[in-house]
This record gives structure tokens, sequence and C-alpha cells, in this order.
């Protein structure tokens, strides 16, 4: 079995496949704003964003290629927490069903933190079956005598064992596919398998061809096999090297030195949070069937770790819907419930599996915000480093590393649950070091430099010769001239100072440790 994740791989609630699409969305409502034309627009993601159009390029890729600001997005988030660890870890369904993953591919991941092949894989993917073709196989279908009731049993599926989709929020095809869906699609995932039996296709290329089908798209016309080629690139990754793959009841977490269940993880968060969620409940403004309603709610989510099956619950209850929006407040409504589940379940997979749970520029929702990502702490970057780090091209990096390896090095070596004032130190390093690194050469910064050094020039050497004959005598006006000296040097990194000083005070929360 391979070597166990260390104690300081660190998961990022960014990469939670919900999150990825939400984060996409910002982007592309962004980019959006600034095209005049329809047809230049962004389109949403669904099952034909992943399908080739006539040229043979699919919507997805052209996509990032006409918009560099996803990948600058994602690299920013990407290599700020590769700079706190070089071991991130993330879940298969975060792997099969992010978007970010699947639109670059682990080609351009790689090389976004600059890595041949002959590195230390950073990327760590964890999931319960014993391959990870298994997993994407487990976590897109379930077998013929497992449709009405999900085992929560570890076996394996094989290929002639698929007997339908399996019940899911399916984040990049934008449908949920509920218990009742997937029983009636059993059938014709049979004659879409059966059509296609004497074809030497993959796991992968099976499963894009059933996620057409589910869309009533037709797969000749290459409807989803986009996702089929980047699944099948990540699991020729991961038979390469280039990433790892971890079994999940192989792990042992930093804080057990036995394997555990995920309900041994999951249950004492959520009975922590619940009562957290209860308290507010009961001093809210709502009335009491209201109240009542949304504890009968939670009680039963708070007893279902399988998140599909939870969210399934909130989402048949009567509790009124509620904005998604990350700037609300708590009502007693369902999206509250969502977000109180979303992070109790974060916090137990990060637990389960040994790791950090962090979080990179990523809105607290309105849980988070309540419970105070539940004794949590902070670290302010400056504003612009997470950007500064997604526009650096891959050479640059790379160069920005080896220059501040050291900084880097005392800042991966500096423990989790290490004093604020320690961490703060170090994340001062390395914001100083990416914006000195991002510094630009401009003709313009540097005519405005050397008219400020004059101007200060003379005013110094005016006081000096002031003070030189009028106030001083010649022994002290001698120490004031080389004070004013050392001063005429400095000035230039001392206004240098001021700025990075002052960015450091306008700086917003872009890295939060949810968990220590």
């Amino acid at each position: 079995m391979i070597q166990s994740v260390c104690s300081y791989a660190i998961m990022l609630t960014n990469f939670d496949s919900e999150e990825q699409l939400n984060d996409w969305n910002q982007v592309r409502h962004l980019c959006n704003r600034n095209q005049k034309c329809d047809q230049d627009r962004i389109p949403e993601v669904n099952s034909k964003f992943w399908s080739d159009c006539p040229d043979g390029v699919s919507i997805c890729e052209r996509t990032i290629q006409q918009h560099s600001e996803f990948l600058e997005r994602f690299a920013g988030i990407l290599r700020t927490a590769f700079l706190y660890s070089p071991h991130v870890l993330v879940t298969d369904a975060e792997l099969f069903d992010g978007i970010y993953f699947l639109a670059f591919g682990p080609d351009i991941v790689l090389d976004l933190l600059g890595q041949s092949g002959y590195e230390k894989p950073f990327l760590t993917v964890s999931g319960r079956q014993p391959t990870l073709e298994q997993c994407l196989l487990r976590f897109t279908t379930v077998p013929p005598d497992n449709q009405h009731k999900l085992s929560t049993e570890e076996e394996t599926v094989t290929l002639p064992g698929i007997g339908t989709l399996r019940p899911l929020e399916y984040q990049v095809l934008q449908k949920t596919v509920t218990s009742e869906e997937s029983q009636r699609f059993a059938p014709q995932t049979r004659a879409v398998l059966n059509e296609h039996a004497g074809d030497h296709w993959s796991i992968a290329q099976r499963i894009a061809h059933l996620y057409a089908a589910y869309c009533q798209q037709d797969p000749s016309d290459g409807t989803c096999q986009f996702l089929a080629q980047r699944w099948q690139e990540w699991i020729d990754a991961e038979r390469k090297g280039l990433i790892r793959y971890e079994q999940q009841d192989s792990q042992t977490g930093s804080n057990s030195s036995t394997a555990r269940s995920f309900n041994e993880a999951f249950l004492p968060v959520v009975s922590e949070n619940a009562n957290c969620l209860r308290s507010w409940c009961s001093a809210s403004k709502a009335d009491e069937a209201e109240k009542t309603a949304f504890r009968d709610v939670l009680s039963k989510v708070s007893h279902e770790p399988r998140r599909s099956k939870a969210f399934a619950l909130i989402r048949h209850s009567t509790l009124p819907v509620g904005r998604s929006d990350c700037n609300r407040t708590m009502d007693c409504d369902q999206q509250t419930l969502v977000d109180w589940y979303q992070f109790v379940y974060r916090l137990a997979m990060a637990d389960y599996l040994g790791c950090c749970l962090m979080a990179v520029e990523s809105k607290p929702n309105s849980y988070e915000r309540y419970a105070g990502r539940t004794g949590g702490r902070s670290l302010m970057l400056s504003g612009k480093v997470t950007e500064l780090l997604g526009q650096m091209p891959s050479a640059c990096f790379v160069q920005f590393c080896y220059q501040s390896r050291d900084a880097i090095q005392q800042w991966r070596n500096c423990r989790p649950n290490a004093p604020d004032s320690d961490q703060q130190r170090h994340i001062r390093n390395i914001a100083y070091c990416v914006q000195k690194s991002a510094s630009q050469l401009d003709r313009k910064q540097d005519n405005s430099k050397i008219i400020k050094q004059f101007v200060a020039t003379l005013i110094i050497a005016s006081i000096s010769v002031f003070c030189d004959k009028i106030i001083f005598s010649s022994s002290i006006s001698i120490i004031v001239i080389l004070a004013g000296a050392w001063f005429i040097e400095v000035f230039p990194e001392l206004l240098t100072m001021m700025e990075w000083l002052h960015d450091q005070h306008t700086a917003t929360q872009t890295m939060v440790f949810a968990q220590r």
C-alpha cells in the first residue's frame, strides 16, 4: 500500500466540487460583463459544455483558451496552498466532479506548479476503492442489486455489474439524479452498455455514454466525450506516478494511530455543531412551527453521513428554500441547513483523513460566519498575493520558489497549531517575497522614485547646512550630516517598504485555517 499522507497534508474547501462550480461561475459572470455580443458570452456548465463543436474542439476547451481568467484563478488558489504544504489532498468526488480539475486536466495542473513528473507527487487523491478507476465507477454508478438501497459496504463494482447511474447531484452536468430517476434509468443503462459490449471502451468512455444518454444527448455528437478524456487522463496520471492515490481505509489520521470509519469522525463534529445550531434556532425570531420543522430536519441530517442523501432530505423538506448568497444571514430555511451540513461534512472529512482544512480566498457561508469557523484562525495575506501568484507564468513561479526557498520552507515547517505570531511572521515573509518577485520594470515609476529621492536629498542637505551654520556645533553637525546621508541612501527602500506595509494593512482575508 502507498505510504500514508504526512501530517501536514491539507484539504481545501475551494476544491469541494460545489465550491469549484460556484467559483467558476463567479469568474464566468465577471467575464460575461465585458462581452458586448451574446454569442461571445460564456455558456453555463451542463452536458453540452463538455461536447465537441463542429471543429472538434469542446466548448470547455474553447472557454479556457479564450479566457485566461479561469486558469489564473485556479492557479492562484493552488499555488497559495502549495506554498504552505507540498501535499494537497482531494477526494475522488472532487477530482471526478470538479470543474477546475476536469477543465484543465493533469498536464496543466502539474505545469502550474512547475512539476515535470520527477518530483514527489504533490496531489493525493483519496477514495474508498482499491484503484482510482474503480473510484470513478463507484462514484457514478451502482450495481443492479444496489439500486433500491445504496450500501455503505466497501465492495468493488465491476463493469458487468453496472446497474444504473448513482443518485447524486452531478456538478459537471448541473443535474440531480434522484433515487426514482436512477431506478427508471436502469433499463436504458443496460441498453447502452449492451449496445457497446463488443467495443473495447474504457470505463470512462462507458460512463460518459451513460451521462449523454441520461441528458438525452446523442453520444455520436461527442457529447460528454471530453469528460471521458479528462477522467482517463487523471487515471493514467496516477498509474504513471504523477499523482498519488490512497484508499481511505488504509489512511491514518494525524490524531489517531489506527484506521477508523468516517462515521467516527462525523458524529462528534455533528454533535457539537448541531447543538450550536439548535441554540441559534431557539433564539431566532421565527415562529414555533418553523423552529420545530427546522429542528426536525436537522435531527434527520445529523444522522446521515452521506452528503447527497442529506441534501436530498433537506431539499424534500417543507422548509423555505432560502437564498444561496454567500452574504446571507441565517434563517430557518433549507439553505441554512445546507450551509451547516457543508461545514460539518468538510471538517469531519479533513479530520477523518488527517488533514488540515484550509480555505483560500473563500467567503464563509452563513453558518461559518455564525460559528466563527469553530475557532479557526485567519492568516492575512495581501489582497494581491493570490492574484499575483495566479498571473505568474509557470517558469516565473518555479524561479520564485527557488529564490524564496528558505522563506517557503520556514513557513512549511511552522506547525498548523503554532502561535498566531509565528504564523503571521512567516506569512508576511511569503507576501513580501511574492510582491518582490512580481514587481515590474516601469520607467515612469523609476522616474517618480528618482524625483522623490532628489527632493528628499535636497531637503536633508538643506537641513544639514542649516544645522551646521546656525544651530549645532561642528561635532554634532557631522552626526546630522551622516544621518542625512544614510537616510538618502535607504530612502528608495523605505518607500518600497512603506508601500508593502500599506498593502498588508489593507489586506483581505485570503487564507483561513478552518481546522488545525
